[in-house]
């Protein structure tokens, strides 16, 4: 068991090549990189079977605010596609499709709670009411969540929290869109043009911003590419309600969603997205549930419990 666990520790992190080379330098162990890739993705599934078992665990305690971010990272995946009218080394596919994320946190907290999944947008804001249980989700905790603007995020945080969550736009995604705007609407001091925009948005004058821009906004008949305020403007004009910096600033929540954004990197891309790697959609899904397994301090408690099957079996 305790080389199981070793061997697990490694391809959660690398490919199962590597892992291969490590073992044979720090320990003098050959195995095959196919028993590698067995033994991580047994207990891969396994981390997976035991998130599934705690998903409708509530925490004992209470929170009185939680933050929440979702948000998606390009993975590369497998499959075949079989079609009886060509060769069979043609039948192998690949695409990219996205991984999603779910953190929740405490608000004044550092730790994070992550799930993440390879299913459709509903999974995902499951996956984030799951976190937030997790840490104390109640009937009158506030929920702060943040996105980037894709519109499911926005939906999700709807259909899991309701009333008692609110959503707001990643404001480093809303200075992108001002920063495009702003070598139209003040070609000579573009950046000035942009800070004072970025405060107004911050005391929540959406309108004033608007018409500010609509004052440059580019005709019709030009190309979308070629018209950064008209987007901006449309940008904004989308997503109602979901500006409101002055009360996440006056009650010292975060505006921007840099914590998804990182984790994606460090619990999505890190092993999913090495170079050479390409994943079938079941994998993908268990990795990510060992992944967040570790991340999120289970580690221990999950190899405490495959120790006691493991002396029952004895």
């Amino acid at each position: 068991m305790l080389l199981e666990r070793v061997i697990t520790d490694f391809g959660s992190d690398i490919s199962f090549g590597q892992v291969v080379e490590k073992l044979k330098e720090h320990y003098g162990i050959t195995i095959s990189a196919s028993a590698v890739q067995n033994i991580t993705k047994k207990h891969a599934k396994a981390c997976y079977d035991m998130l599934e078992t705690e998903a409708n665990l509530h925490s004992e305690k209470t929170s009185k605010c939680l933050i929440g971010e979702l948000d998606g990272a390009m993975i590369p995946i497998l499959f075949f596609e079989k079609n009886e009218n060509t060769d069979r080394r043609k039948w192998r596919k690949t695409v990219w499709k996205e991984a999603r994320l779910s953190m929740a946190k405490e608000k004044g907290s550092l730790t994070k709670i992550f799930l993440a999944t390879m299913g459709d947008t509903n999974r995902a804001g499951e996956l984030l009411g799951r976190c937030a249980k997790k840490l104390g989700w109640k009937e009158n905790t506030k929920i702060h969540c943040l996105g980037d603007g894709a519109r499911w995020i926005n939906e999700q945080v709807d259909n899991i929290f309701g009333l008692q969550g609110n959503y707001l736009i990643d404001f480093f995604h809303l200075s992108e869109y001002l920063a495009a705007a702003s070598i139209i609407c003040c070609k000579e001091s573009p950046k000035v043009w942009l800070k004072n925009q970025q405060e107004k948005m911050k005391k929540n004058m959406v309108s004033e911003v608007l018409e500010e821009m609509k004052k440059n906004i580019e005709p019709d008949n030009i190309n979308e590419s070629n018209a950064p305020v008209r987007r901006c403007c449309r940008y904004i004009e989308n997503r109602p309600g979901q500006f409101n910096y002055k009360d996440a600033i006056s009650e010292d929540l975060p505006i921007g969603s840099g914590e998804i954004e990182s984790g994606n990197k460090s619990v999505v891309q890190k092993r999913l997205k090495i170079p050479g790697a390409w994943w079938n959609i079941t994998t993908a899904e268990n990795i990510l549930a060992l992944r967040c397994v570790r991340i999120n301090g289970d580690w221990m408690k999950y190899w405490i419990q495959v120790s006691k099957s493991f002396d029952y079996a004895a």
